[in-house]
């Protein structure tokens, strides 16, 4: 894919912050969501946005350290460690939840159709 012309780029960027006005005038969008949009649009004039998400930012350390967890594994007072009594309890614990919120869901289906068929 080539690069894009500037005057192209423009007219896009104008027309998404048209749209975007659209949104905010018709209560979609709140003044709060509408202005974090609105920064991280390059400004006019090919200048970029100086926000980054510090989600994508470079040298985030938002991943896994495989090594340390694979060390935590060996170590028999992790909870990582498949001979550690408490290994596992996420997942009972978990279990439980589900367990719990089908009964729930099962019981408000119930009375759900016992109103319905009263009124």
């Amino acid at each position: 894919m080539g690069a894009i012309e500037p005057a192209a780029a423009n007219r896009s960027l104008s027309t998404i912050r048209t749209e975007l006005e659209f949104l905010r005038e018709s209560g979609l969008l709140n003044p709060m969501q509408f202005q974090s949009i609105m920064s991280q649009l390059p400004q006019p004039g090919g200048i970029p946005s100086s926000y980054i998400d510090p989600r994508y930012a470079q040298g985030a350390n938002n991943y896994v350290n495989m090594p340390q967890l694979a060390q935590a594994t060996q170590d028999p007072n992790h909870p990582a460690n498949p001979q550690h009594p408490k290994h596992g309890a996420w997942a009972k614990k978990l279990g439980e939840k589900l367990g719990n919120a089908a009964i729930f869901g099962a019981g408000a289906t119930a009375g759900s159709d016992l109103v319905n068929s009263i009124i």
